[in-house]
């Protein structure tokens, strides 16, 4: 997980296709609410198998592990675009969110873990937000 400022976002935005990074980019409208941040995650992020509801925190993990390691791309960056908008990265719904895309991106980083398959997936948040 790193924090980025305005201009890095930016060039990001822009460099990402000829840095050939896989750009996913979150978005949960600054609801803390459970519900709401299951929905981002199926709606923004690659989930294999898909989940239908938003019972198990464990559940969303194992998916979205699945997803990610589908990628064709070996360099995936996940932009938590409004991240700021929450009052807090530690608390709640939105601290169960940003564990989950640390945890799974540590382990896809690993070799054992994935088969050989690894990919180097960062977590960026505009800076700003408490963490």
């Amino acid at each position: 997980m790193t924090f980025v400022g305005e201009e890095e976002i930016a060039r990001l935005l822009t460099d990402a296709p000829l840095e050939k990074l896989f750009l996913l980019r979150l978005r949960t409208k600054g609801s803390g609410d459970r519900e709401a941040i299951f929905e981002a995650f199926r709606r923004d992020l690659p989930m294999d198998p898909p989940v239908q509801t938003a019972h198990s925190w464990e559940a969303l993990s194992d998916s979205l592990f699945g997803g990610l390691l589908s990628l064709a791309s070996t360099r995936v960056v996940i932009l938590w675009e409004d991240a700021a908008q929450h009052e807090s990265l530690r608390a709640g719904a939105t601290g169960e969110a940003l564990s989950i895309l640390t945890e799974v991106a540590e382990l896809l980083s690993s070799p054992q873990v994935t088969g050989g398959n690894s990919k180097l997936v960062a977590v960026l948040i505009p800076v700003g937000v408490e963490h």
